[in-house]
């Protein structure tokens, strides 16, 4: 039996480590790689192979990784390709020009491999709600151009009937064919609501009989959010539009929810006076569910780019983004406002001495800590290796450094074991500084930075304001 066809990934990398590890991740992860050095090569793969993933570094040969993915999604395809921009810039308003340009995610070098993984996988899972939602515009736009195409049938087959009665029978004959062919439900409707005409697939979207169809008013069989209100089709019609759309949801037959896209037009008598409505009903619950899922996906990777995956505490980016408005609001209202950085004492030989995973434990139970410790208010990040810092609004230095004091004295009573047999305790030091009248920004972390360094400097396990 033929293997099934590989999904064509590329990668747009001048350096060739960082290009050569892409390389293998995305080979691991079942993935048709295509690498290469430089935009404009970049740009002949991709017209080459199509791929619905591309990894491209900001800074390329020729053009940048930023007109690379502008020259992208002008591509006909471009709208539904996931793009990973790799940088060494990581300001906030680089990330926003990023974004702007078409970028779906924003990863800060040096990569690790596993963080790259989950990159892909995330990057997996948004590739294919993009090849659903385009699947779904697709088949929307060709059962729009059908619906069309019928309408014009209808109107072309009523206005022979009505200005040739030689030929009312063959007329008659062509409008029962039409009304058993078209995509979707069709029905007609008078102007006191009576339904006239029907076809099957509309008897299966109201779930009635025919014979109940046959003797009902269209609210009765169908009803929706738009009955007896201004939005009714015939309401509308009646005051001289020429076609109405609607989404409308109503109760499945499994229980769920199904979505309908209505499409109603006039229905004119031989003398052009309205007699009713054509309505033309198409089922699009498989497209509302491909956005809905897609605007999840999105929302999970926004919280992916300003989130510590290890902690669950806000990134360094978030941090550097918030610090400055939050120091201006205080100054604004005249509120005060603290700063903690916090280091974990002797991180690096604990790290050399039992591994990596037990640190990541202790990087885990910190992140814990601050989560269950601060105020909703309050704003937790990890901005470095071992190292967190706590924007704290409306608080002064002293209320900062109590709160200082409870987290180290929490922290140095965890208990970690980082072998079989090997109990070990952790302890942190603190630098707390609040804000002075007319400080900058990079004061106020210089400061706090000074005293955390003061408490190093002082036996560490402590906390320091000064």
């Amino acid at each position: 039996m033929a293997q099934p066809a590989k999904e064509p990934l590329l990668i747009v990398e001048d350096d060739a480590v960082t290009r050569r590890l892409f390389e293998t991740v995305a080979a691991g992860e079942g993935y048709q790689v295509h690498a290469c050095e430089g935009a404009e090569n970049g740009w002949e793969v991709f017209q080459q192979h199509n791929p619905r993933i591309v990894v491209l570094d900001w800074l390329l040969r020729g053009l940048d990784g930023l007109a690379l993915a502008r020259r992208i999604r002008q591509h006909p395809d471009g709208p539904y390709v996931t793009i990973l921009m790799v940088t060494t810039q990581e300001r906030p308003e680089e990330m926003e020009e990023a974004l702007k340009a078409g970028v779906t995610y924003y990863l800060t070098k040096p990569v690790k491999r596993d963080f790259f993984q989950a990159w892909l996988a995330a990057a997996r899972k948004n590739s294919e709600d993009m090849r659903l939602l385009q699947q779904h515009q697709e088949a929307r736009e060709k059962h729009r151009r059908e619906l069309e195409s019928l309408n014009a049938q209808l109107e072309n087959a009523i206005t022979r009937a009505n200005e040739m009665a030689a030929e009312a029978s063959r007329s008659y004959i062509e409008v029962n064919q039409i009304f058993k062919t078209v995509a979707g439900g069709i029905l007609l409707v008078d102007t006191q609501y009576r339904i006239l005409r029907f076809n099957e697939a509309f008897l299966r979207m109201a779930g009635v009989s025919s014979i109940k169809a046959k003797a009902a008013k269209c609210y009765e069989v169908f009803p929706s959010s738009m009955c007896n209100t201004p939005g009714c089709p015939i309401r509308r019609i009646k005051a001289g539009e020429e076609a109405v759309e609607n989404d409308i949801e109503r109760p499945a037959p499994d229980g769920g929810t199904a979505h309908y896209h209505v499409l109603a037009t006039p229905f004119r008598g031989p003398a052009g006076d309205l007699v009713g409505i054509v309505e033309h009903i198409s089922d699009v619950t498989s497209r509302v569910q491909a956005e809905k899922a897609l605007q999840e996906s999105e929302q999970r990777y926004k919280e992916l780019s300003i989130l510590d995956e290890l902690t669950g505490l806000y990134n360094k980016r978030y941090f550097n983004k918030h610090l400055t408005p939050e120091v201006e609001r205080a100054r604004r209202y005249g509120n005060p406002l603290s700063l903690l950085v916090v280091d974990i004492d002797n991180f690096k030989h604990f790290n050399d001495t039992y591994g990596h995973p037990p640190g990541d434990r202790v990087l885990a139970a910190m992140g814990k800590l601050l989560r269950e410790t601060v105020r909703l208010n309050d704003l937790a990040c990890r901005i470095g290796g071992e190292e967190f810092a706590v924007i704290l609004p409306e608080t002064s230095g002293e209320n900062a450094l109590k709160l200082a004091e409870r987290l180290r004295r929490k922290f140095a009573a965890l208990e970690f074991q980082p072998q079989e047999g090997v109990t070990v305790q952790k302890t942190m030091s603190v630098g707390v500084a609040e804000l002075e009248t007319d400080e900058s920004t990079e004061e106020l972390l210089a400061r706090a930075d000074g005293n955390l360094y003061a408490a190093k400097e002082a036996g560490r396990n402590r906390s320091i304001l000064r």
